[in-house]
């Protein structure tokens, strides 16, 4: 702005040979004013920028929701509830037959309530979630539902899912068990940093959602245990291994990029044990895969998730 500012009063030669009388005037010496605050709100616009752009990656971050983890996944009663879902129905109509009929055995009106009102916030059948809704009508999506969940739910619940990869973090540097303590530390890190929200719950809900983390982890087969919760050997089956797989292929633009895909280790698969699992169905010939460098060459005997399930399982 100084050179601008310069190169604007250069042009006026008229002033060079005014009386020096005139120079000194307050007349004179105003134009000094205008030029400080261009130059103040110059430097403001970069801030402004910076804060404005700040804004929008905060709120780009979807806020975490601890009513998923106090819920808990309802593993079973989801299943029941799918097998009985009218493919040609709305998901509201489908609730509403739901309530009224209790298909899925709930003891209480309570609980009834609260499965539908999960089902009601966590899936979409008609959209995303469909090849979940056909996997839960035949036999091996029913033999490998846990997994198959894991990932749907891990992906609409993003507190779920970090918590996951917070504790496979905690596996690979060599943790042979979890505590409260330990999720509940994490959890109270993360108000800190991109989710301020965890601050303003209370202590109890904090408190109910490390446990709930936890316990989620015992009902999927990660850990065990009620107090002390310990690693398991958990082994993600080849059939539900696809299944992900063709989900990841499909929310990434290259292979590559579905290889290394966080989400992986929500199922404690690293990139490098995946590669070594495709390389045994590869020879197996259940799958085509080669690898040079960032080069992949996959062939899988479907298309997508809802053809593998539609097409191969039944």
């Amino acid at each position: 702005m100084a050179t601008a500012t310069k190169a604007k009063r250069k042009p006026a030669p008229a002033a060079a040979s005014a009386p020096a009388a005139q120079k000194k005037t307050g007349a004179a010496a105003k134009p000094a004013a205008p030029n400080s605050a261009r130059k103040a709100s110059a430097k403001a616009k970069p801030q402004s920028k910076s804060k404005s752009k700040a804004k929008a990656n905060a709120s780009a971050i979807t806020p975490y929701n601890s009513d998923g983890l106090i819920r808990g996944p309802l593993i079973s009663d989801t299943l029941q509830a799918l097998q009985g879902w009218d493919l040609e129905a709305s998901k509201r109509v489908n609730l509403d037959q739901l309530r009224q009929s209790n298909s899925i055995g709930a003891p209480t009106q309570a609980w009834l309530k609260k499965v539908c009102s999960a089902l009601s916030a966590r899936f979409d059948p008609e959209g995303k979630d469909r090849s979940l809704l056909l996997a839960a009508r035949n036999a091996t999506g029913q033999r490998h539902w846990k997994p198959l969940l894991l990932w749907h739910l891990a992906n609409t619940d993003r507190l779920l899912g970090d918590g996951l990869r917070w504790s496979a973090r905690v596996y690979s540097d060599g943790g042979d068990l979890l505590q409260t303590e330990q999720a509940l530390a994490w959890l109270e890190s993360t108000g800190s940093h991109e989710h301020p929200e965890v601050a303003v719950w209370s202590e109890a809900t904090r408190k109910r959602v490390a446990g709930g983390l936890l316990k989620a982890g015992v009902d999927f087969g990660l850990l065990q245990g009620r107090v002390k919760r310990r690693f398991t050997s958990y082994y993600l089956a080849d059939e539900p291994l696809l299944y992900v797989l063709l989900q990841a292929l499909a929310s990434n633009r290259t292979t590559a990029a579905a290889l290394s895909d966080p989400r992986w280790l929500w199922f404690r698969l690293p990139e490098a044990e995946l590669e070594h699992r495709l390389l045994l169905l590869h020879q197996a010939q259940v799958i085509s895969y080669y690898r040079a460098g960032s080069v992949v060459d996959l062939k899988l005997p479907a298309s997508s998730a809802e053809a593998l399930v539609q097409e191969v399982w039944t």
